[in-house]
Formats: structure tokens, C-alpha cells, sequence
């Protein structure tokens, strides 16, 4: 696929990088803050566990490489991605408006598949959540496309429109999947590994062992195999850098908060002030004056 779609594979790292920054702003105040994602130069099972956090991780990259890609469609730059017919059509009598642009989210949606989901070839628990959180990222991207309209006619009538489906910003991708991360469901194979047979599929974990077999996740929720560590401190072998030195919010009550992101450890306060000039005028000619303005802050560091 490098070989023949080079074109693709510079707007998949495009897609890959946007992918990591997206990460790192939508749970920059988490204990597990995406560090360590997208660092270096390895690309694949970055994430050891099969938490929440690794369902998130190939959500964000298979729907930043599909987006990537989308992008690059409408723009020209893809040789092989072209306009889709079934959107280019005339318009009817009754629908007032015409299809222009191209259907560039198919686009990329079948190029992100088939270039991230060539890699999860073991047939394993593992590779079954990450088809699945990959699908998932494909389908967000797909589901938040929105039509948008010019309109056409004198002074402005809109007695005609010309309309095309049009990509969200990926912000919007990010926050969407952000709120699927808190909703995430932890899964098991199916059939059990204790029957040595192929595992097909996924289902949901049931909270008791007799209570029998869960339903299949749906296409929209993210899934994971096990619980999550804390991360509270660094541990390579689970992928936390823990929280120590991290900046903290002391009168927030969420993620970002002193309390929950320094996990009961306590934390410095630094306090620093800093002199710059402010308030300056022009004085003719040729003369400018200021003031000097001092700013104190205060920063909160986890133990």
C-alpha cells in the first residue's frame, strides 16, 4: 500500500499526527494524559494494556487517518479518490438545490480500514477490540458529517442552493469520542478462552458469572478487555508515566483536580511574579513611554 498510494500514506501520517495532538487535548488533564502516544516513531500496539485508554488510542488514530484522508480527497491530492456519483446528482423539482463536491469521507474510510485493520492479523481477544474501536473511530468521523449550502439567486433569493456534505472539524471528533471513552464497555471473547475454540466476537461483561451470556457492543460504543491501572505512578510495562510533577487545578473537582489528578500525594504551590511593561503611549515625536505592570501567579505541582 506504501508502494502504490504514496499520496495516501503522507495524508495517513498527516492523519496520524493530528490523531496525538487531538489526544493530548482532549484528556491533557487526565491522570493518563496520551504521553508517550505518537513520541516516537513506532506505530502500532503502542498501548501494552487493553483498557479504556488503548480503546480511545485507536479510536482518535483511525478517525484522524480518516478524516486525513477525506481531506486530502476533497483537495485534489489523491489520485485515486474521485468523486461519488450517487451524490452528484440533478437536482428534482421538489428538492430546490443541487449536490456539488465529492463523497470524500467514503474515501477515506475504505483506505483507513484497509490500511489499520491489515495490521491486527493474530485472531486474538486483542485484535478483535482494536477492529472494533478502529470501526468505531471510521464511524464517527462518517456520522458528524454535515450538509452545508450556498445559496444562489438575485439578491439573495436562495432560489436555488447548491449543497455538499462537508467534514466536521476533528475537535468535534475528538470531544465526541471522548465522551464514548467515559462510556466505554468492557467486553470478553466469545466463545470463553476456556473452550480453546475460535474467538469470533466480543461481548459485554456481565457484573456476575452466572448471569449469563452479555449482549454484542454496539458499533458506536468503544469496548475494552480489562480494567485500567491508576497511573498513578510510572510503570512501563502498563504504559503510565504517573502523575508526579504534573500541573494540577486546586479549585477544580474533576480529572485536572489537585485532589483526583495528585491521587492523594498533596502538592507544591510556586508561587512566581513577573514584571513587564504595559499601558504604553506614543509620545511626538519620537518617544514612547510605559508603564511597568506586575503579574503574580500562583502554580500547583503534584507530589
Amino acid at each position: 500500500m506504501c508502494r502504490s498510494s504514496p499520496a495516501a500514506i503522507a495524508a495517513v501520517g498527516d492523519g496520524l499526527r493530528m490523531a496525538y495532538a487531538e489526544c493530548r487535548n482532549q484528556l491533557g488533564g487526565y491522570r493518563w494524559n496520551c504521553t508517550g502516544i505518537g513520541d516516537g516513531n513506532d506505530f502500532g500496539h503502542v498501548m501494552p494494556l487493553a483498557t479504556r485508554e488503548a480503546a480511545f488510542t485507536y479510536a482518535i488514530t483511525s478517525a484522524g487517518v480518516t478524516h486525513a484522508l477525506s481531506t486530502a480527497c476533497a483537495r485534489g491530492d489523491l489520485p485515486a479518490c474521485g468523486c461519488s456519483s450517487n451524490r452528484r446528482r440533478a437536482p428534482s423539482p421538489s428538492d430546490q438545490f443541487h449536490w456539488g463536491g465529492c463523497g470524500e469521507s467514503a474515501y477515506g474510510a475504505r483506505f483507513a480500514r484497509r490500511f489499520l485493520d491489515s495490521r491486527e492479523i493474530e485472531a486474538d481477544a486483542r485484535s478483535l477490540m482494536n477492529l472494533h474501536n478502529n470501526r468505531v473511530g471510521r464511524k464517527i468521523v462518517k456520522d458528524l458529517v454535515r450538509r452545508e449550502c450556498k445559496c444562489h439567486g438575485v439578491s439573495g433569493s436562495c432560489a436555488l442552493r447548491t449543497c455538499w456534505r462537508a467534514l466536521p472539524p476533528f475537535h468535534a471528533v475528538g470531544a465526541a469520542l471522548r465522551e464514548k471513552y467515559h462510556r466505554a464497555r468492557l467486553v470478553t471473547p466469545h466463545p470463553p478462552p476456556a473452550t480453546h475454540a475460535p474467538q469470533t466476537h466480543l461481548v459485554i461483561r456481565r457484573p456476575r458469572q452466572n448471569a449469563g451470556i452479555g449482549r454484542q457492543p454496539r458499533k458506536s460504543e468503544l469496548v475494552f478487555l480489562e480494567p485500567s491501572p491508576s497511573y498513578c505512578e510510572a510503570e512501563p510495562m502498563t504504559g503510565s508515566f504517573g502523575t508526579h510533577g504534573r500541573h494540577c487545578n486546586r479549585t477544580s473537582r474533576g480529572e485536572d483536580g489537585c485532589e483526583t489528578l495528585c491521587c492523594g500525594r498533596g502538592y507544591n504551590t510556586i508561587q512566581s511574579v513577573e514584571e513587564t511593561k504595559c499601558r504604553c503611549k506614543f509620545h511626538w515625536c519620537c518617544r514612547v513611554s510605559c508603564e511597568k505592570c506586575v503579574t503574580r501567579t500562583e502554580i500547583h505541582v503534584c507530589k
